[in-house]
């Protein structure tokens, strides 16, 4: 009990970092960070001997023509959403979400970069290559008989984004925690497609996000060789879970719904990913800290009936009309921890 009020505090916390309640929380975001990362703990060996270009915008903008891409130039009539999950269904509504804050973002962001050359030019391609993602996901819910009014794009470009930070450092960081979620998610979603064409879209998207993801990481590994004490502003970024669902969803009850239907995807393959990359910033995986941090979020597997960190099965999300093998629930996996599953929540 004092586990699941715990988490259901954090959840809410998670909603309300981004508002007014921030200067409240972020000391204690930032507390947690500094006893989580202790000074002592040498550079990981990896970190400390690669070499980072002085200006990895110019080694991007390489990589970004040969990567080019047109999403608009694909044949939509192909896409086949009879054949997604209901739970798949819903997700490109918060695939849309995240992808549309794009728009209110941007202005945030490249006033924050608009004094850092690197960052400025990086993201001007950053902008264009999302805007893939922008025009993939409604073209699909057109597919699905489910676009947006245009009323909802507009609300949504219109919000007034607060910045993650003054600091531009820790708004890169920031950046580095959404585009590595980013891409381990649409991977994982992508394998659970039973439509190809959806598959195909977000495998092509979820590679575009690591390359985000790799940008920032490098920009954020190279500030941490100059000044190890940076590692605890990653550390809390990462316990803030920061994206922009905080501050473009309709209110905290949608945004922690937004949280779930993500969380849906993130197991123990992302996990392990994720722990991977954190040992390589902050010289330690943390697996005690973020197992905790991510268990019981959302209800179990209902394939295996492990926490979803804890599970590897191959499906996990079948599509419509399959049905999956039902494991016996232990006491632990049938406790939905007072969470709405996405299935009974409306779609915003």
């Amino acid at each position: 009990m004092l586990e699941a009020s715990f988490k259901s505090a954090a959840r809410w916390a998670y909603a309300l970092n981004q508002g007014p309640a921030k200067v409240v929380l972020d000391p204690l975001y930032s507390a947690a960070a500094a006893a989580l990362t202790f000074d002592d703990v040498p550079l990981s060996k990896a970190l400390k001997e690669h070499r980072y270009p002085e200006d990895l915008h110019a080694q991007y903008r390489t990589t970004s023509r040969k990567t080019q891409y047109f999403v608009e130039d694909w044949d939509f009539s192909e896409a086949k959403p009879e054949l997604l999950s209901p739970r798949q269904r819903k997700m490109l509504h918060t695939a849309a979400l995240g992808e549309t804050s794009g728009t209110a973002v941007s202005d945030g962001f490249l006033r924050a970069f608009r004094t850092d050359a690197e960052l400025a030019a990086f993201f001007g391609l950053w902008f264009v290559e999302e805007w893939n993602h922008y025009f993939g996901f409604h073209r699909y819910l057109e597919r699905m008989n489910e676009a947006w009014p245009e009323e909802k794009k507009t609300r949504v470009a219109a919000v007034d984004f607060r910045p993650y930070a003054d600091d531009l450092d820790e708004i890169a960081a920031c950046n580095m925690y959404q585009e590595l979620v980013g891409f381990l998610i649409y991977r994982s979603w992508g394998r659970q497609c039973a439509d190809p064409f959806l598959a195909k879209m977000l495998a092509q998207f979820s590679k575009d996000e690591c390359r985000h993801y790799k940008f920032y990481q490098s920009y954020v590994a190279r500030k941490i060789q100059r000044d190890p004490g940076f590692r605890r502003t990653v550390m809390k970024v990462f316990l803030k879970a920061t994206t922009p669902f905080n501050q473009v969803s309709e209110g905290p009850s949608d945004t922690i719904f937004h949280l779930q239907m993500g969380a849906f995807f993130f197991r123990k393959p992302e996990l392990q990913y994720f722990l991977d990359e954190l040992e390589y910033l902050l010289g330690a995986r943390h697996d005690e800290t973020f197992s905790f941090f991510f268990r019981r979020q959302i209800p179990p597997c209902a394939e295996c009936a492990r926490e979803v960190i804890d599970c590897d099965c191959e499906r996990y999300d079948p599509p419509a009309g399959f049905t999956a093998r039902k494991s016996p629930l232990n006491v632990n996996a049938s406790v939905t921890h007072g969470i709405a599953t996405d299935e009974s929540a409306p779609v915003r």
